[in-house]
């Protein structure tokens, strides 16, 4: 505000300082967060790879030509009982490996998974290890069951209407008020899911009173909940008391936990301490928060979540000048209501991308991400986002590694309610779930235009292909897409009114709009791939 100091707030994450050599980094996970003893099976996921700013220096192979390239022996034992025994290459990216639970009772606790690796076949003295939790739990026949998928960040669902099958969840709506829209009736609640969204975070819990009718209505119409714990998870005490009454709930998505606790400086080691206290009393969940600014203490903040979700909201705002408080905006000062932020969409794919780096930088296991897309006008907004807006704002999150859209806020205008709504009908659904489900989203460079964005997930022997044109201007020209893979035909067209078509070519993939591009045109195109 005006007169406060001008400081720099500290907390600032740096890219790690490489070192001379290479060094093994050695990770694996889970590739489900949790099990249940109705899965007579799980995998790991296993990577070894060179790198220069993690892991144990590769003393028996350091100087030799090949020393990007290292063959590993290892094996993975839970309470002495080996699972897996196998080999990996540095250069072979991700694997998976399967095993089965024969050995491991059901409980409630994790079991601690060690990964052992040696040099193969250099030998010598030098040995890696690894370490994870194991969650193997009891299957439920009431209530939901919720896991992460640590190789693509999608979620898995079972309850009820499921039979207690997992099944594949992208979840899709709103943050919305209980007072002013939820708790008016049933008939609201299935009027929102009648909308295409499959998800909502009640902005309430059972310490704003008796709230039982409205998660009663949400189980009843399966629209799956984040139950927010913003304005209690700083209390353990009220947190331990609110886990009974929500827990066994039918359409329980997540724990929320902290909303905004860097903006709102809370302890850095808070949203931590309500992580553990949830996963000790509900392993069958997992929990999310979002963080608010750009780069503030994320390394703290980030450890109390199984996901982490933005929340950069770009229109309407001037990114220099305060408009509430009259002041100007830069590293060290003031607040214009997106954190060095430039007014653009990109703030958007911009700041999910710096949330997956500093998780490289940090040399973590990457947490899945969901956007909190703008979906209001206040003090620091001048306007709502218009319809086209909040298209792009959508594929660029999607094309940037998002799982996940949860917007602030509902009800809000007409149009904006459309809008979300129309792509949730697309994105929460096959074929194009499937895809965003199934694979991370590779990056297409375009020569020549540096505002089209454009993104590719593969699935079987097809491609999706997303495509958000961030020029505001409509552009006359022929435009050209040329993607890293022979294909044979377009298969389908599940989102966009962009004319594309294949240029005439065995020996490429060019996505081709003989007519230009309308001004934040969206497109999301599948092609069959060509196949020995």
């Amino acid at each position: 505000m005006p007169g406060s100091p001008d400081f720099p707030p500290g907390g600032m994450l740096s890219p790690p300082v490489p070192s001379a050599h290479p060094m093994l980094f050695l990770q694996f996970e889970t590739r489900h967060s949790i099990y249940d003893s109705s899965e007579p099976q799980g995998q790991f996921i296993v990577e070894a790879s060179t790198s220069h700013t993690h892991g144990e220096p590769l003393e028996e192979i350091v100087g030799r030509s090949d020393s990007t390239d290292v063959n590993l022996a290892f094996e993975i034992t839970v309470d002495d009982h080996a699972l897996i025994s196998a080999n990996i290459n540095t250069s072979a990216g991700p694997q998976l490996f399967d095993f089965d639970f024969a050995s491991l009772p059901p409980r409630l606790k994790a079991y601690e998974a060690v990964l052992e690796a040696t040099l193969s076949p250099h030998g010598g003295d030098q040995n890696f290890t690894a370490t994870t939790d194991l969650y193997y739990l009891p299957a439920k026949n009431s209530g939901s069951t919720v896991k992460v998928d640590n190789l693509y960040g999608g979620m898995l669902v079972a309850n009820d209407a499921t039979d207690y099958a997992f099944k594949p969840l992208l979840p899709f709506g709103f943050y919305t008020s209980c007072s002013g829209y939820l708790n008016y009736s049933l008939s609201n609640v299935a009027a929102y899911k009648d909308l295409g969204f499959n998800a909502i975070n009640p902005v309430c819990a059972f310490t704003d009173g008796n709230l039982d009718y409205l998660f009663d209505w949400l189980d009843e119409t399966n629209v799956w909940y984040q139950y927010d714990m913003r304005g209690s998870y700083l209390n353990l005490s009220s947190v331990a008391e609110q886990i009974p009454l929500i827990k066994d709930r039918s359409a329980f998505l997540s724990w929320y936990t902290a909303d905004e606790p860097d903006g709102w400086q809370y302890p850095l080691n808070s949203t931590r301490l309500t992580y553990e206290s949830l996963k000790e009393q509900d392993p069958y969940h997992p929990t999310g928060l979002v963080l608010n600014c750009d780069n503030y203490h994320f390394k703290e903040y980030s450890t109390g979540a199984d996901y982490l979700m933005e929340d950069a909201y770009p229109v309407g705002i001037d990114p220099a000048y305060s408009r509430p408080w009259n002041t100007t905006c830069n590293t060290t000062y003031g607040d214009c209501g997106c954190d060095n932020c430039i007014g653009e969409l990109e703030d958007v794919s911009n700041r999910l991308d710096s949330y997956r780096d500093y998780q490289q930088w940090l040399g973590r296991w990457q947490k899945p991400l969901w956007s909190v897309l703008q979906a209001f006008h206040g003090p620091y907004w001048s306007r709502n986002p218009t319809a086209i807006e909040t298209w792009a704002m959508v594929m660029l999150s999607f094309s940037h590694g998002a799982k996940a859209v949860m917007s602030w806020q509902f009800p809000n205008s007409d149009a904006l309610s459309e809008a979300h709504a129309a792509f949730a009908k697309v994105a929460t659904l096959p074929p194009v779930s499937t895809f965003l489900l199934n694979d991370n989203p590779k990056s297409v460079k375009t020569d020549g235009n540096e505002k089209l964005d454009v993104s590719y997930w593969m699935h079987g022997d097809e491609m999706m292909v997303g495509i958000a044109n961030l020029e505001r201007e409509n552009n006359q020209q022929r435009v050209e897409i040329g993607l890293p893979f022979a294909c044979k035909g377009t298969g389908s067209q599940p989102w966009g009114n962009v004319a594309w078509k294949l240029a005439e070519s065995n020996q490429s993939c060019t996505l081709v709009s003989a007519n230009g591009l309308e001004g934040l045109a969206t497109s999301i195109v599948i092609l069959r791939m060509e196949t020995e």
